[in-house]
């Protein structure tokens, strides 16, 4: 069975489910008192839908880690996907699947300083 022939479906979790929900929520709250939320958050949300979009036609759009930079943490996790978003935010997730359905799990959303402590990376 080719990968265009799986369904595929896109899983948001953990700390991921949280950044996303609180960023919906910050934005639906300005909206309501008529306030208009600040461009920067208007701008990632739509960045982190289309990247959710994306995973649903080809899970491995984005670039896979390799192992060796994986941190400690994330050591047993099947595999490790990158997806850049606007403003230098990640999103970080795995992708599992059997012969039927491909998920994408979305574990973590963000921002580029976090990623950096995150992964060991030092500012230059």
């Amino acid at each position: 069975m080719d990968l265009k022939d799986k369904q595929k479906i896109v899983q948001v979790i953990g700390t991921a489910e949280t950044a996303l929900t609180k960023l919906e929520e910050n934005i639906h709250a300005l909206e309501a008192q008529g306030k208009t939320p600040p461009k920067s958050d208007a701008q990632l949300l739509r960045s982190i839908e289309r990247a959710l979009k994306t995973l649903e036609v080809n899970p491995f759009v984005g670039d896979n880690v390799a192992g060796r930079l994986w941190p400690k943490e994330f050591q047993n996790l099947p595999n490790l996907f990158r997806l850049e978003l606007s403003q230098f935010w990640r999103l970080l997730y795995y992708v599992i699947g059997d012969e039927v359905k491909v998920i994408s799990v979305v574990f973590e959303i963000c921002d580029h300083d976090y990623y950096n402590k995150l992964f060991g990376y030092k500012n230059k």
